[in-house]
């Protein structure tokens, strides 16, 4: 039963992928390449979704249409334009206005980087969650070499260059410690980590897009992905009964 449950929820992820490509171009989510094929994967197979940062609404109505329970929130939700679902506020650096264990999966693609307070978020994010409910979370990987190099030879990482500030307010680092720390503070334990490709952006912070064609990319694709390698971390993030094991703000005496 366990294998049949694990096929079907394989099928269901790779019509995720292909139905994502034939979205029209007003629905097309931002992220880049191989980002939210990542998330499908770490989704569990059914169950009450919440998509924060919803943006334009092709995520959140792809999941709906593949039989999740789909809330939506998004700081700009006049921008959410799926069409039979809706979108509410939210700024994620306050409250998620939801209650208590309300949902099975929160999925938060390329969000927690915009946060000024994501360590509040990831906690917010729990408290939302069903015992043992899933929280998949994305973002640049600042642990590879060409974080740790960028920072090297000129102090900033990929992905946190002035033009990701400035034109999409990427102002939060988030390092693999982070989000381990951040689950200390509450009730939750990373389950997996896995990394979209190996690459990394232009010098203006934008990915690179060649449709997977190329000998660079030939080239690249031949590298084991990793934690040294991979562009993108994809955190799936499980909700315990464990108590926390560290309290925010306390100081040693």
């Amino acid at each position: 039963m366990e294998a049949m449950t694990n096929s079907s929820n394989r099928n269901a992820i790779k019509h995720l992928h292909a139905a994502m490509s034939g979205l029209p171009v007003h629905l097309q989510p931002q992220a880049a390449p191989m980002t939210w094929e990542m998330a499908f994967n770490a989704l569990p197979a059914d169950g009450r979704l919440i998509n924060v940062g919803a943006g334009r609404g092709g995520i959140s109505w792809l999941l709906e249409q593949a039989g999740y329970q789909v809330s939506s929130l998004d700081l700009h939700p006049e921008h959410f334009v799926a069409e039979g679902l809706e979108c509410g506020f939210a700024d994620l650096n306050k409250e998620i206005p939801y209650p208590d264990s309300m949902f099975d999966i929160v999925l938060a693609v390329e969000v927690i980087e915009h946060l000024e307070n994501p360590w509040h978020f990831m906690r917010e994010a729990i408290r939302v969650l069903n015992e043992n409910g899933v929280l998949i979370v994305t973002t640049p990987n600042l642990a590879n070499l060409s974080s740790r190099f960028n920072y090297l030879i000129n102090g900033l990482f990929p992905y946190f260059r002035e033009q990701s500030f400035v034109g999409c307010y990427h102002v939060t680092p988030i390092f693999p410690w982070t989000i381990e720390r951040a689950c200390s503070t509450t009730t939750a334990s990373v389950e997996q980590v896995t990394y979209s490709r190996v690459d990394w952006p232009r010098d203006t912070d934008i990915p690179r897009h060649d449709g997977g064609n190329g000998l660079r990319r030939k080239v690249l694709d031949r590298i084991a992905l990793s934690r040294l390698t991979g562009e993108i971390a994809c955190y799936k993030i499980r909700k315990i009964t464990r108590q926390a094991q560290v309290a925010p703000g306390v100081h040693y005496k």
